[in-house]
């Protein structure tokens, strides 16, 4: 009697739906260390930032300290000889100006951070449509996904 040996049988749906979530572990497991690695690059740009932000506040407090004092005395020399209170007020309020547009240039560039995770994002698209193709196909996704 004569039998058929197929060179490539089906594979069971045990094997698949295995394959399958295999692929979806490995999955997992890549996007989380891809939001790691991402969490972490902008960890490290925001402390460097910070850190040099805070130095060079710092140093401009002192600075600003001290021509808002020279301001003062050039306006109390050479316009208001007898209302130095006058001088002050006038140099109080200027620098106020001056810091409140820069508290509203500062709110405004906030508004434009983004603390999402772009790139995982869109791995995580472009994964799940692979995944998604592939078990329409019946076949297993690692190739896929090892190719990324």
């Amino acid at each position: 009697m004569a039998e058929n040996h197929l060179a490539d049988p089906q594979p069971s749906v045990a094997s698949l739906v295995g394959g399958i979530l295999a692929d979806g572990q490995k999955l997992v497991r890549q996007e989380v260390a891809l939001a790691r690695r991402e969490i972490a690059e902008t960890a490290d740009k925001a402390k460097t930032g910070v850190a040099l932000l805070s130095s060079a506040l710092a140093v401009c407090t002192v600075g600003g300290v001290l021509i808002g004092f020279m301001l003062v005395k050039l306006l109390h020399q050479f316009l208001l000889p007898s209302h130095e209170w006058a001088c002050f007020g006038i140099v109080g309020v200027v620098i106020a100006l001056v810091g409140g547009v820069l508290v509203y240039c500062g709110r405004k560039k906030m508004r434009e951070v983004n603390l999402s995770l772009p790139q995982t994002a869109e791995t995580l698209r472009d994964d799940a449509q692979a995944v998604g193709a592939a078990v329409s196909e019946g076949r297993s996704a690692v190739g896929i996904l090892l190719k990324r």
